[in-house]
């Protein structure tokens, strides 16, 4: 045990006598400058962009909870993500080539099927709200 402490304490005493020898000598205590120059401005500007970063975040997060969002809206908002998940979708899905471009197909069909009959229902009450206005008397 008495050993091992021994070896500890002449580890600790060479080692400080090696600095003592690095520091003391012009062109190593220069360069030692140096280096520590050079990894505390390295140090200094990833504080400063981790910092304007957490900042700019920490701004857009207080702009959206105010209403103040810079997003054009919401339905744009939707329908990247819905472009986005769709292209996962294509790229992730399990099926071959020819299976995924079918079922695409015919989801497409079917939005378009149910779009145009949401459009002519739409459509349909408009002339009926359209034709149950009362006159106003200023016709002809």
């Amino acid at each position: 045990m008495r050993s091992a402490a021994r070896n500890t304490v002449r580890d600790w005493a060479r080692l400080a006598v090696k600095l003592g020898l690095l520091f003391t000598e012009p062109e190593g205590r220069a360069e030692i400058g140096e280096q520590v120059k050079d990894r505390t401005e390295h140090l200094r500007d990833t504080i400063t962009h981790k910092y304007e970063d957490a900042a700019d975040r920490l701004e857009a997060a207080a702009d959206a909870l105010r209403g103040r969002s810079y997003w054009p809206s919401r339905a744009t908002g939707f329908l990247l993500g819905m472009g986005i998940g769709a292209g996962l979708g294509i790229l992730l899905a399990p099926a071959s080539g020819r299976e995924t471009r079918e079922s695409i197909r015919e989801k497409s069909a079917e939005m378009k099927n149910k779009a145009v009959d949401s459009a002519r229902a739409t459509a349909g009450k408009v002339r009926e709200s359209v034709a149950s206005m009362p006159s106003t008397g200023t016709g002809g």
